[in-house]
């Protein structure tokens, strides 16, 4: 008798329970209305697209009218997208939809956002001689650092201190967890093996999270390059004009110097860096310093010098470029 009770116990309680988390189910499911935007995080003056959807109610038979802080906009059937223009940076906008349907009535939601931005510059840690004017490029392998640069406006109208907000760094779509953090808006890698373009990305956000911005970066790499410039004498390295071709021998020796341009190093002679000379094809060895090269003639005669050069970079395997020039002389 006592195990005819509970069972009837049992299935008393579950016919109770069961229609209970039915209604529970049906509710929940009913009052959905999913807003989406496009762009996710917009930047201000934006054009912001709204996408309703609703796995609760047909969409395409209702009433649906836009909202923009709380003016009505737009109405008419089957109406599941809106763009708005975003306002300044730091001005909130709130976009409301009202979803009337013959069965359900009358549904409701909103969605709001801040627009902010946040820009990326890089600088790739290669070398360049001093005073020169141009921008370092990223060779392969290369080191790159990477600043963000981010204008988030509080609810105030006061910018957000750049140490006041969190960075989320990406590499080739991988979260840097090590990089990222509250104020750290610089970023510093190397590049990878095989060799390609990289692509960097970065959110800048509140620290309430009401607030965010996301930017992108695709960052080439570039093959470094040898530059001859003359050592003379009198003047010192002639950085004003770059050996090309041939020289003209006008005295009885000629010193040149290779400047490695783009090669990730701090130095031209840097013990990272191998250079190997050639005249005429063969080899020559112990130059010093290994980045210069002097031309002498003894003996009476002309003709031409082939000088040759290969740089080489022992740490960063795929770094590596060649260059040459010749010499024409001739000695009475």
């Amino acid at each position: 008798m006592k195990k005819v009770f509970s069972y009837l116990f049992i299935i008393t309680l579950l016919l109770i329970i069961s229609p209970a988390f039915s209604f529970a189910q049906t509710t929940l499911n009913g009052g959905f209305l999913e807003m989406s935007l496009s762009p996710e995080k917009p930047t201000p003056l934006e054009n912001v697209t709204i996408t309703l959807q609703s796995f609760s109610y047909d969409l395409d038979r209702s009433k649906i009218t836009w909202l923009v802080n709380g003016v009505e906009k737009r109405t008419e059937i089957g109406l599941k997208t809106f763009t708005v223009l975003a306002g300044q940076s730091g001005q909130k906008t709130t976009v409301g939809v009202r979803v009337e349907t013959p069965e359900d009535g009358i549904q409701k939601s909103e969605v709001s956002f801040t627009p902010a931005v946040v820009d990326l510059i890089y600088e790739a840690l290669s070398y360049t001689p001093p005073f020169y004017k141009g921008r370092a490029l990223n060779p392969n392998q290369g080191k790159v650092l990477v600043t963000a640069i981010p204008e988030l406006i509080n609810s105030a109208g006061s910018k957000i201190s750049s140490k006041n907000i969190l960075y989320s760094w990406k590499k080739d779509g991988t979260v840097q967890q090590s990089a990222s953090g509250i104020g750290k808006n610089i970023f510093i890698f190397s590049g990878s093996v095989p060799v390609r373009d990289i692509l960097i990305e970065v959110t800048a956000s509140s620290l309430e999270g009401n607030i965010s911005a996301s930017q992108q970066i695709n960052i080439t790499n570039s093959s470094p390059k040898i530059v001859f410039y003359e050592n003379s004498l009198i003047y010192g390295i002639m950085f004003n004009q770059a050996i090309k071709n041939t020289v003209n021998l006008i005295t009885d020796e000629f010193s040149a110097v290779a400047v490695p341009y783009f090669f990730t190093t701090n130095s031209t002679t840097g013990s990272e860096l191998d250079y190997v000379w050639k005249m005429n094809g063969q080899t020559v060895e112990n130059q010093e310093p290994k980045n210069s090269f002097t031309t002498r003639v003894d003996t009476p005669g002309s003709g031409l010098a082939d000088i040759s050069l290969k740089i080489s970079n022992n740490v960063r395997i795929f770094q590596f470029t060649n260059n040459n020039y010749s010499i024409n002389f001739s000695k009475q």
